[in-house]
């Protein structure tokens, strides 16, 4: 993730330099910058994005399984004390 973000930055970077030795005013290569950098980054980086956004989906997934687990831990307890509480019914 960290590898993306520094390759948008780079990518902001040099058209933003370009921009600025052209000679367009400071706002407008800031804006020009930002609009051809996100353009630019969308086509160049899509394999990291792609990448970036597997290690995202696996990340959560896990999460949603330890939680899972961890909820049927609990209920599994749960239901062992409320069946030694109430004793054989009969």
């Amino acid at each position: 993730m960290l590898r993306y973000t520094v390759l948008r930055l780079l990518i902001f970077a040099v058209f933003l330099l370009v921009f600025i030795w052209v000679g367009v005013p400071d706002l407008w290569a800031l804006v020009y910058a930002a609009l051809f950098s996100m353009v630019t980054s969308l086509f160049l980086l899509r394999g990291q994005r792609q990448e970036m956004a597997e290690q995202i989906a696996a990340t959560v997934e896990r999460r949603r399984a330890r939680r899972a687990d961890k909820i049927a831990a609990q209920r599994t307890d749960e239901d062992e004390e409320d069946s030694e509480t109430e004793g054989p019914r009969g």
